[in-house]
């Protein structure tokens, strides 16, 4: 265990978010558990640029400092900038970098605690031995930021269970049910995953899954993405019916993916930021697993929501599974084995039992 830190005496804090979309998410229960600990203590988080969104939709109690999306010395400027000379008594970095280890340095903290990954032990006061394996029940990636705070000692023990809720603009939800119009059920696709291609399951069934859905179910698909996966996106929707498809990937800024996604009445995505931003949302979701581990990056729920609102597809049986690799060196099994009409399945049956999203 890290040395005891004198809590009482902290009287302002910074917390250093993680680097993607979905582990800003899955770090969004811990956030709020520091902030309940520490309630008189002056909290902000420093966070790269195109992520601050997400946290601004979390609604936390805390300031928001931006960072330059590229680490470099370019965030190291920006810290020091965004502190203004006031000098945190704490910084946590909640990625497990180097370069996080630098900006816990540069921001002049006498107390810097993060686990001890990456080499940078040295520039920490207080480096944190990660537990492994984690318990039974605590395997999920939400954990491993409790844990974190745990052996701080900020919280006596972990929760039985963690949530997210993220709320969207509803200004911008209006605007896209008038642009997009009344035609329910509302499918929003995401087809890709920043990772590496392992994650993603076949355009063409992607294609056929959303060609299906609109001749069953009369649904309207949406295609998300980013401008990377504008080709992709394309490659499905030149299948489907043009007046019930509409293809926004690369189109959409994170405010506005948000909102497009709080008024869908389901998400079917890849294990991808998309995916853990329409659960906390609270828009039912169907999530494709292959390479990753369902049990440690299934996607958060708000408080409210029931736990059947996420249907997590993936094959059984599958002896490579979960690999975490970026690119599969085999035949991509874990993937190819999720047929068109599982998913399907799962799609209508989350339709079913899902009210329509006004």
């Amino acid at each position: 265990m890290p040395k005891s830190i004198p809590w009482h005496k902290v009287r302002h804090g910074l917390i250093l978010a993680p680097n993607w979309v979905g582990d800003v998410v899955m770090s969004l229960p811990a956030l709020e558990a520091l902030r309940r600990a520490l309630p008189a203590t002056q909290l902000s988080i420093a966070a790269r640029d195109h992520l601050l969104p997400v946290l601004q939709a979390a609604q936390l109690q805390f300031a928001l400092h931006s960072l330059p999306s590229q680490p470099g010395l370019g965030s190291l400027t920006a810290l020091r900038r965004a502190l203004r000379g006031q000098r945190p008594d704490l910084s946590i970095a909640f990625p497990n970098s180097f370069h996080a280890g630098l900006l816990l340095a540069a921001s002049g903290a006498s107390i810097r605690a993060g686990y001890a990954r990456d080499g940078r032990n040295f520039l920490l006061s207080h480096p944190v031995t990660i537990t492994s394996p984690r318990a039974p029940g605590q395997t999920h990636e939400s954990f491993y930021y409790f844990d974190l705070l745990r052996k701080l000692g900020l919280i006596e023990q972990l929760p039985q269970e963690t949530h997210a809720q993220l709320l969207a603009d509803e200004s911008l939800v209006e605007q896209w049910n008038a642009r997009l119009g009344a035609s329910r059920p509302r499918v929003a696709i995401h087809a890709g995953a920043s990772f590496g291609g392992a994650k993603r399951w076949l355009p063409e069934r992607f294609l056929e899954l959303g060609w299906q859905l609109q001749q069953r179910q009369h649904a309207q698909i949406i295609l998300i993405g980013s401008a990377a996966e504008r080709a992709l996106a394309t490659e499905i929707a030149s299948g489907l019916q043009p007046l019930r498809t509409v293809n926004l990937a690369g189109q959409t800024s994170l405010p506005q993916l948000l909102a497009l996604l709080g008024g869908c009445d389901l998400a079917i995505c890849n294990d991808s930021g998309p995916m853990h931003l329409a659960a906390a949302l609270g828009t039912p979701v169907v999530a494709l697993f292959g390479p990753t581990n369902y049990l440690e990056t299934f996607p958060l729920l708000p408080p409210s929501s029931p736990a059947n609102q996420v249907d997590l597809v993936r094959a059984e049986g599958i002896e490579c599974s979960p690999c975490k690799l970026r690119e599969c060196p085999i035949d991509h099994r874990c993937m190819t084995s999720l047929t068109t009409a599982m998913v399907l399945a799962a799609a209508e049956n989350m339709l079913a039992r899902t009210a329509p999203r006004a």
